[in-house]
């Protein structure tokens, strides 16, 4: 199943609805012709309200969550869109897609430019939401190119596809947003853009040529490069579940958030830039900038490294 959320430039505002609800973060909508009170009566408010409230109730937490979030990211496309001049247009939206989870390995790669956030839950259901931007010389163009664009899924693979562009004053990007099992096999790839995986246990590799890297509550084993951006992870519970995980930035800042009483082999370093460290740790030999040591009784390789850039070690 699919759905969509759209908004246009500032230019075209949506038209006045009045009054305006917003309850769990899906809006309600109730017209008065010509704002004539006298036509409806209190008492048929306070029924509409009291309905609205019990639907509201019955929307499931998470999507009540996604659907604000979403709202928040058209209003920032909105404020944020064309340019100084006014040369060009935006349109913003968002689209949904849930099906079934595949049962083996889940792909969302080959992006050319936006970001992909992974979040693992207990569910066995997959839910992608695409946002699209879509820069262009008019509203109409910029939609007619968004309607262009198509987020699939073949096989086991999350596909987004949209026009090719040679002219500057035409552009879109699309980022992902999805849910997937917690226990799931995962490969995301990006050129340009943020990559975010939180909550998944699985065989995990994650790619991105031009963007930040985020790896938050992961297990299994997991394999995660960035070239140009930060590299944040952290770590939770008392040890890693698996075999362990290797990342690694080439220009960036390296950031290691630690539980205490966490126990695993930490191999980290940077080959040109500071280290600090947030709590003390056992080192044999020289203190340099590449650390080995065990946190409390060792166990599972976590490997992480920076080649320009600050390497950091602090509590969680």
């Amino acid at each position: 199943s699919s759905s969509a959320l759209e908004l246009g430039a500032p230019d075209n505002p949506v038209p006045r609805i009045f009054p305006l609800f917003k309850l769990s973060g899906l809006v309600w909508c109730l017209t008065l012709q010509h704002h004539n009170l006298d036509t409806v009566t209190m008492l048929n408010i306070s029924s509409i309200i009291r309905v609205l409230v019990v639907i509201a109730a019955l929307v499931p937490p998470t999507r009540a969550v996604a659907q604000r979030d979403d709202a928040r990211w058209i209003e920032d496309c909105r404020e944020n869109s064309g340019d100084r001049w006014r040369r060009r247009e935006t349109y913003c939206e968002v689209r949904e897609m849930r099906v079934r989870a595949p049962s083996d390995n889940i792909s969302m790669d080959g992006l050319r430019n936006g970001g992909v956030s992974v979040s693992g839950w207990d569910r066995d259901s997959l839910v992608v939401r695409t946002r699209i931007q879509v820069t262009a010389r008019t509203q109409s163009d910029a939609r007619d190119i968004a309607r262009q664009i198509r987020t699939t899924l073949r096989g086991s693979t999350v596909v987004v596809e949209g026009p090719r562009h040679d002219d500057d004053d035409e552009h879109w990007s699309a980022s992902l947003i999805a849910n997937v099992p917690r226990r799931t096999n995962l490969t995301v790839g990006t050129s340009n853009g943020p990559v975010t995986v939180e909550n998944v246990k699985g065989d995990i590799s994650l790619r991105t040529s031009n963007g930040p890297m985020t790896l938050r509550d992961l297990a299994g084993s997991v394999n995660a490069r960035t070239t140009n951006g930060p590299l944040s992870i952290s770590l939770s519970g008392n040890r890693w579940d698996g075999s362990g995980l290797e990342a690694r930035t080439t220009n960036g800042p390296l950031t290691i958030s630690v539980p205490d009483s966490y126990n695993a082999h930490l191999e980290a370093g940077t080959t040109n830039g500071p280290v600090s460290l947030g709590f003390p740790i056992t080192v044999v030999g020289r203190i340099t900038r590449d650390i080995s040591t065990d946190l409390g009784s060792g166990g599972a390789t976590i490997r992480a490294t920076t080649t320009n850039g600050p390497l950091s070690i602090r509590r969680r």
